[in-house]
């Protein structure tokens, strides 16, 4: 049950990913939203992280069945999905808020229909993230702690520019974002396209994401692509992989031995990252920064 909780949970992230594009990209608080709700339901895992991090938890009345993080929210009712909302639960919980990320109609006209208040921001990108974080701050009178975080976040992002080399090797960077796993083969591969998200971490890390001019956000590539592709990195998202042994982790690498011509594999330069937050676009996407900066550091330094 917890792995296949832990699948949905990486498509929803897909979904949250790619539904963003259809909301607005400068979004602002709805006037009827008050700055003193004090029952707030978070739809969005990244939601719920800002508005702990704004000091606003104990406001939070309910989320959504994905949010796991900080832990304190697992003991909290839950209201739901995107695409499947809890109706009862929400009308019981009697919200003065219901916050959704991205444009997701089938809530959205049902929180109109009980005349809930809805704050429905974006986060495709670090700058959105951040912007959110802003917005959330202003929209709760938390707006001195939401300028310190984006500060820091901001500062982080600098440092992680200024490590770079003038002028230094761009290796070619292809991210998993999703694939069939535990059967030993490659199988329903969905990568980073025009994402804006994983393409962003790549770039700020000194790469170049392939496929470097997709139609699709998230495409599905099979081996012969990626064969022709023939990226320097692979890295792999795969937060459901998350606490699992180690034996399962080499085993997910191993998988990729099934293309031994492939150029990332003869290096061995397959990377897995199995943090929760690394399908959250959210504050501590800053921490998926850092580490993809971490894994293309010898190849933007031009070091063995």
């Amino acid at each position: 049950m917890q792995t296949t909780i832990k699948h949905l949970f990486s498509c929803l992230a897909l979904l949250l990913l790619c539904s963003c594009k259809e909301a607005a990209q400068k979004p602002e608080a709805p006037a009827k939203v008050s700055s003193d709700s004090q029952r707030i339901i978070s739809f969005a895992p990244a939601i719920t992280e800002i508005l702990f991090a704004l000091g606003l938890g104990d406001r939070v009345v309910a989320v959504s069945n994905f949010c796991q993080y900080p832990p304190e929210v697992q003991s909290l009712p839950k209201a739901g999905g995107l695409l499947d909302p809890n109706l009862e639960a929400i009308v019981r919980l009697e919200p003065d808020c219901v916050i959704v990320y991205g444009n997701h109609t089938s809530v959205l006209e049902l929180l109109e229909r009980l005349n809930i208040p809805a704050l429905v921001p974006c986060g495709d990108n670090l700058p959105e993230i951040m912007q959110t974080i802003l917005l959330l701050g202003k929209t709760f009178n938390r707006q001195q702690l939401a300028e310190k975080i984006v500060a820091d976040m901001k500062n982080r992002l600098e440092q992680l520019r200024l490590a770079l080399p003038p002028q230094h090797p761009v290796p070619t960077v292809m991210v998993i974002a999703w694939r069939e796993r535990g059967q030993g083969t490659l199988k329903n591969i969905t990568v980073a396209g025009n994402d804006q998200f994983y393409s962003e971490m790549v770039t700020i890390a000194g790469g170049k994401l392939l496929p470097d001019n997709p139609k699709l956000e998230y495409p599905m590539i099979g081996a012969e692509g990626i064969m022709q592709l023939n990226p320097d990195l692979i890295i792999e998202i795969a937060p459901e992989l998350q606490g699992k042994p180690e034996k399962v982790l080499k085993q997910t690498v191993q998988d990729w031995h099934l293309l031994p011509e492939l150029e990332a594999v003869k290096k061995q330069q397959v990377f897995l990252i199995t943090d929760d937050y690394a399908a959250i676009p959210g504050p501590r996407s800053i921490l998926l920064a850092e580490k993809f900066a971490a894994i293309l550091a010898p190849f933007v330094q031009n070091t063995p």
